[in-house]
């Protein structure tokens, strides 16, 4: 080996895991970034609004996406189609504060699933550590292969 000639590294390609979640209640947004932080494996990104999320698309991977937030039922639909076109099979939650109307058809509509508020502790604890403990799992296997 010649003196200036550079041994080429492998390197591991480290993608962030991220959970997206737009939402205007600050306690929700806690409970979710606790959960994550329980985990230790991946980051929360929040928005304010769901079309922020249109406008500032998070670096890493998306694992998973929460509308929380108090926007129209219009509104949440044109966000859940976009998010369709760029993370087609990413899982999709909306919150909202009642069941049955426009909100939770948009929602079921976009393919996402509808949850009530207050969302259950277990709820977000299964979100969550489904689709980061997923993401580890197919993280590992990729890394090995």
């Amino acid at each position: 080996m010649q003196r200036n000639e550079r041994i080429p590294l492998r390197t591991v390609r480290r993608e962030r895991l991220c959970i997206v979640m737009a939402c205007h209640d600050a306690i929700e947004a806690e409970q979710v970034g606790a959960l994550v932080l329980q985990v230790n494996h991946g980051v929360l990104v929040t928005y304010r609004k769901a079309q922020d999320v249109l406008l500032n698309r998070p670096a890493g991977r998306v694992v998973l996406i929460i509308l929380a937030t108090a926007e129209e039922p219009q509104a949440v639909g044109e966000t859940l189609a976009w998010i369709r076109r760029h993370w087609p099979h990413c899982p999709v939650a909306v919150i909202g504060d009642q069941g049955g109307g426009e909100l939770e058809i948009a929602a079921r509509a976009g393919g996402a699933i509808f949850l009530t508020r207050p969302v259950d502790p277990e709820a977000w604890e299964s979100m969550v550590h489904h689709v980061l403990d997923v993401g580890s799992r197919v993280k590992r296997e990729a890394e090995l292969g």
